[in-house]
């Protein structure tokens, strides 16, 4: 009877927990604030894109356009637009579906991409020269935006930028495993997408909000607040539902830029020791993922490859060597 009795109250107790849990989520969910954006909203094609643009206004430099890396929405790109801006005219943007920029109905895949900026900047009447900064997968959009337009494009920056052959190099095998787990994520996506509608995304910004540095504070409020109100998890689906067309069209981009300034810029810290069912070693991990960096730079006779120090995918956002790194670029663009 005790046992009995033990697992009864012990039942309530982890149901009025759970349902405290929710109730705390849906609080947070609903009492989420809009955060307007920074900047301008700009109607390309009926869909409202926000752009961001800082710095000097100077029509003898060139204008950088920082490229988010999949989706990632653009006040993650603060630091680093900031810091160029103190130099140069700086812009960042959100994709659509993305950040504060309205979804769209065309696929998530690079060529999309690059064809939905090319068009952001003709409303915004930013003509060129400019300079890309792809981050992550924005990277691949910098190498077909500068394909398509190069007259456009005065240089590229790639930040530890997403490269076509990332997982072919590794081998047939190891592509067929990437794409089982790639459909075994998206079957399981909607937990995801439950978890945002239950407001537990919300309640866990609120909390790291409250208990993070004044900076990585306002990034989760901001986050909380987009997760509400522009949520983003159909634009994800669609971008890693399309992830593998996405480097198709990267490949067919990947060619000689002949002396167009280009920088790779790799952060030091390499994601290692997750399961690996096919034997690579670390140092098989990092020699890839170097290769394809160089390889990058390569595309250009005035092409560089550099590696920050202490930095990972993210961190490398918010050290000042790569905002000197990308303006490097500019005695190079002006000696042309």
């Amino acid at each position: 009877m005790r046992i009995k009795r033990f697992f009864k109250y012990f039942g309530i107790a982890v149901a009025i927990l759970v349902g405290s849990f929710l109730v705390s989520g849906q609080i947070a969910y609903h009492s989420v604030p809009i955060i307007d954006p920074p900047g301008k909203m700009y109607t390309v094609d009926g869909t409202k894109i926000h752009m961001y643009c800082t710095g000097p206004e100077n029509n003898a430099q060139p204008t950088i356009i920082i490229i988010s890396g999949g989706g990632t929405p653009s006040y993650v790109y603060d630091s680093l637009r900031e810091n160029l801006s103190e130099t140069i005219r700086t812009c960042s943007y959100d994709i659509p579906g993305f950040g504060w920029s309205e979804p769209n109905d065309a696929p998530s895949n690079v060529k999309n991409m690059s064809d939905e900026l090319y068009r952001l900047l003709q409303v915004a009447q930013i003509d060129g020269p400019i300079i890309l900064a792809g981050h992550s997968m924005g990277g691949l959009v910098s190498l077909i935006y500068s394909a398509e337009h190069e007259e456009q494009v005065a240089g590229i920056a790639f930040i530890d930028s997403s490269h076509y052959n990332q997982v072919g190099i590794y081998g047939k095998e190891f592509s067929d495993l990437s794409d089982r787990q790639t459909e075994e994520f998206l079957a399981n996506f909607w937990l995801m997408e439950l978890g945002s509608r239950l407001g537990i995304m919300n309640l866990m910004n609120t909390i790291f909000a409250s208990s993070d540095s004044e900076q990585h504070s306002e990034d989760h409020k901001v986050s909380a607040s987009l997760d509400r109100w522009n949520p983003p998890y159909v634009g994800m689906k669609s971008v890693i539902s399309n992830f593998k067309l996405s480097l198709e069209q990267a490949k067919e981009a990947h060619y000689d830029r002949d002396d167009l300034p280009i920088i790779s810029i790799s952060a030091s810290d390499i994601p290692l020791g997750g399961e690996n069912p096919l034997g690579f070693s670390d140092q098989d991990v990092i020699d890839s993922y170097r290769f394809i960096h160089k390889d990058l730079a390569d595309l250009s006779s005035n092409g560089r490859h550099v590696i920050i120090n202490e930095t990972d995918h993210i961190s490398i956002l918010y050290n000042d060597e790569t905002a000197e790194h990308i303006l490097s670029l500019i005695p190079s663009i002006n000696g042309k």
